[in-house]
């Protein structure tokens, strides 16, 4: 994987900031995108200038919220309960027949 990001990055083929961000996700969250920046140069055996910190950071950025948007739709789904059990019988919208609790306090005229 290292060569193939190496091979990417020195060709400044388009994705590959979102690649790295995706596969080093956890890794620039500790170090941030600077510190980051030094230790991939370090790792992939490549001149820290070829590394563009602007195009890092912007991919970063942008899988965290693929993440944060993953989180809210894998997460708390509430739970509804049945109908027919409720407490306040007048609430309930599925049964055609119930009125709402409402039209007990309305006297006709």
């Amino acid at each position: 994987m290292k060569e193939f990001l190496k091979q990417k990055l020195l060709e400044n083929k388009s994705g590959i900031y979102s690649l790295i961000a995706h596969h080093y996700a956890d890794q620039i969250d500790e170090m941030g995108c600077s510190l980051f920046r030094d230790w991939l140069s370090e790792e992939l055996s490549v001149d820290k200038s070829t590394i563009n910190l602007t195009s890092l950071y912007s991919a970063s950025r942008r899988e965290q919220k693929n993440n944060k948007r993953k989180g809210k739709t894998t997460g708390f789904q509430p739970v509804f309960e049945n109908k027919q059990n409720s407490v306040n019988p007048g609430s309930n919208f599925s049964d055609p027949g119930a009125l709402p609790s409402s039209v007990d306090n309305i006297t006709e005229m």
